[in-house]
């Protein structure tokens, strides 16, 4: 048996909490002293302390989570709703994050109007996974790559749909081979950890990039890769352009008309860690 403050510290919580939880009779005490009130607990109650949170933690109402202890949630299932939840949040910091690049992508364009010269800027962005395809296209000109990156996201999208699997952050990756005409492509959609039926789990890694944001048809991003080329060069980093590494996030690119089609274009200057 140990008291509350104890039984508060080893379940992370506080003790309150452990009083409102007696008083409402979801987590009551294992003694309670008559003649002072001091409340005693078993060690053999964390458990329940443990699912009485992870209930909570999953959006249940104290009632919900009181039947649901009631009929007894076994580690197996809890682990599932758990699983479920994890899933929700890394969906929606997902959407979360795409929507703040699109934000932040505005912002950039509306900076660039008094200026003569796109914007470049240096960052560091986190390591990104992909459901995705590949292929491989017979040079780095526009035609060529464009033609492959528009046919895999066609199968990336078919794929994804028949298993509803959530879409968001489209990402292309070009790599460039040293004295290769040809570029290898990927096309895929930002997913979490587990993979999709159909595609392959594709990593981009965490890297510092250069960036620069274009605004309208894609026929027209080879002046953002111009811009970017000749940023590089002048800071002294024209040996990444001997075999280049390419990124495409679009942030706003639905629909047929790329007229307000907003991509942020990034050239990969070194991998982080």
């Amino acid at each position: 048996m140990v008291n509350i403050g104890e039984f508060a510290r080893l379940g992370g919580v506080s003790t309150r909490m452990l009083r409102h939880y007696d008083a409402i009779g979801l987590l009551e005490p294992a003694d309670v002293d008559p003649s002072s009130g001091r409340r005693s607990y078993d060690v053999a109650q964390l458990p329940v302390l443990n699912r009485l949170i992870a209930l909570k933690g999953l959006g249940f109402s104290l009632d919900e989570v009181g039947v649901l202890l009631g009929e007894g949630v076994e580690p197996a299932q809890l682990q599932g709703m758990l699983r479920l939840r994890q899933a929700e949040f890394e969906r929606r910091m997902r959407h979360d994050r795409h929507a703040l690049d699109r934000v932040t992508a505005r912002l950039r364009l509306i900076k660039q109007e008094t200026q003569v010269t796109a914007q470049i800027e240096t960052k560091q962005v986190d390591a990104l996974t992909l459901a995705a395809l590949s292929a491989t296209a017979a040079d780095a000109s526009r035609l060529s790559t464009g033609a492959v990156v528009y046919s895999l996201f066609g199968q990336v999208i078919e794929r994804m749909e028949a298993v509803t699997a959530d879409r968001t952050t489209p990402v292309a990756h070009y790599v460039s081979s040293a004295g290769d005409a040809e570029v290898q492509v990927t096309a895929g959609y930002a997913v979490p950890a587990d993979s999709v039926p159909g595609l392959a789990t594709y990593s981009l890694p965490a890297a510092e990039v250069a960036s620069t944001i274009h605004q309208g048809p894609m026929s027209g991003i080879a002046t953002a890769y111009q811009t970017l080329a000749r940023w590089a060069e002048a800071n002294g980093h024209h040996q990444i352009l001997e075999a280049p590494r390419w990124r495409e996030h679009y942030l706003e690119a639905d629909g047929e008309d790329e007229s307000h089609w907003i991509v942020e274009l990034q050239l990969e200057v070194g991998e982080l860690g």
